[in-house]
């Protein structure tokens, strides 16, 4: 082999390894901007899931306020509401389905 041949093998040799390390930093670049990205999602998301509980919280506390003294006042009524409520969630939530009834024809 003649140092010619070496020099250049050495020379790309070289390059080849620039533009490795240039691809591993663009790589790296982009990465960092994905996970920049995904943390500010999950920010909003977070501050939203937040502002949520807090409403959610508020409207339960004021039907707690607004609930509660015909409870101390009725509680056999309040007791037999929420048994009514109870059974007609009941219903709704734990039917199988809609029902088909077929009817045959009276034969005259």
């Amino acid at each position: 082999m003649s140092s010619e041949s070496l020099e250049g093998k050495a020379k790309n040799g070289a390059g080849a390894e620039a533009r490795a390390d240039d691809i591993i930093g663009a790589t790296a670049d982009q990465i960092a901007r994905s996970a920049d990205k995904a943390r500010a999602v999950i920010a909003d998301a977070a501050d939203q899931a937040a502002d949520a509980y807090g409403e959610l919280r508020e409207r339960a506390q004021k039907v707690a306020d607004t609930v509660g003294p015909f409870v101390n006042e009725r509680p056999y009524a309040a007791l037999a509401i929420a048994a009514v409520a109870g059974l007609i969630l009941g219903a709704l939530f734990f039917s199988s389905g809609p029902k088909v009834i077929y009817v045959k024809p009276a034969r005259t």
